[in-house]
């Protein structure tokens, strides 16, 4: 029997490539009170896109929450060289939460907390429990989620083809299985999060050390093994490289609370009320059988119970 399919969206990585992806347009997208809303429109629709594919069994956001972090308490330079959030997309954040719970469907967030975490959490929870787990998002990061009933869905671009990551394909891209990146990135680390990396590390060398000792503790714990330079290079970033593996690897722990896996079940009359007060009129017509249908099947419901009572 096959598995149920559960998808899980990186809330903050769709929300930024709604934004920079729209900015160019001739006419860009506000609501009654003027806030722009480009990067929601995105959001929504590729949200909606993933619910009417009919292919998964619920539909489930994290979110980001502010800027603080507990990898910034044991790093304070992490993504300290990222750009600010642009203003106009912050009000932005808040509304596709707001879109999320009219539609009733599942978001999850925890100060202090990326959404990363929350992902992984939420995947190893689901996995247990018997799903197969896509995750949308561009941030490669999260392949070290990958495994048997974990997949990665990717689009870097709009040029750029849908990619499905698989254990197969983090190898080809890596050089090495899902669960060794944090220790590649320790050892070379990664500039988008200013991390810093072991000086002079080659992603050649890198994989082929974690491929023999398998993660950089064993590295360290082998140190010996190493001809004197390389031991000397090592060495001297012992404390970086093991506090990198720390920040770059994603937890799968999180206490979120309860994860609501029920059958997805959109309400199309909050939607359209959220629709309406946003003035994002392109999808009203998309949905209004649906509203219809919802509705009389309500009023259907109400005369049965008050023909029993």
């Amino acid at each position: 029997m096959d598995k149920k399919k559960v998808v899980v969206i990186d809330g903050y990585h769709l929300l930024h490539k709604g934004y920079y992806g729209s900015l160019k347009r001739k006419k860009v997208a506000m609501n009654r009170d003027g806030v722009l809303i480009n990067a929601v429109y995105v959001f929504v629709a590729n949200v909606f896109q993933l619910v009417q594919s009919n292919e998964y069994h619920t539909v489930i956001v994290t979110f980001d929450v502010g800027k603080e972090c507990w990898r910034k308490d044991i790093y304070p330079e992490y993504k300290a060289t990222r750009k600010e959030t642009p203003s106009d997309l912050i009000p932005q954040m808040q509304i596709v939460r707001d879109f999320l719970t009219a539609a009733n469907i599942p978001w999850y967030e925890k100060v202090s907390f990326e959404g990363d975490d929350i992902m992984g959490t939420i995947a190893r929870i689901a996995v247990k429990l018997g799903y197969q787990v896509d995750i949308v998002s561009n941030d490669k990061d999260t392949y070290q989620l990958v495994s048997d009933d974990v997949r990665i869905v990717s689009q870097q671009s709009k040029k750029c083809k849908q990619e499905i990551i698989t254990a197969k394909e983090v190898f080809e891209k890596f050089g090495c299985k899902p669960c060794q990146i944090p220790d590649i990135k320790s050892l070379l680390g990664d500039q988008s999060d200013n991390i810093k990396g072991v000086r002079g590390m080659h992603y050649n060398t890198a994989t082929k050390l974690i491929s023999k000792y398998g993660c950089v503790e064993n590295i360290y714990k082998n140190i010996n093994d190493f001809p004197e330079e390389q031991r000397k290079k090592l060495e001297n970033c012992r404390e970086q490289v093991l506090m990198n593996k720390q920040i770059t690897r994603i937890l799968k722990n999180v206490d979120v609370g309860r994860i609501n896996f029920k059958p997805l079940r959109i309400n199309y009359v909050r939607f359209m009320g959220f629709l309406k007060r946003e003035k994002m009129w392109a999808f009203t017509k998309m949905i209004e059988d649906k509203v219809q249908k919802q509705l009389a099947y309500r009023e259907k419901r109400k005369a049965e119970l008050e023909a029993t009572s």
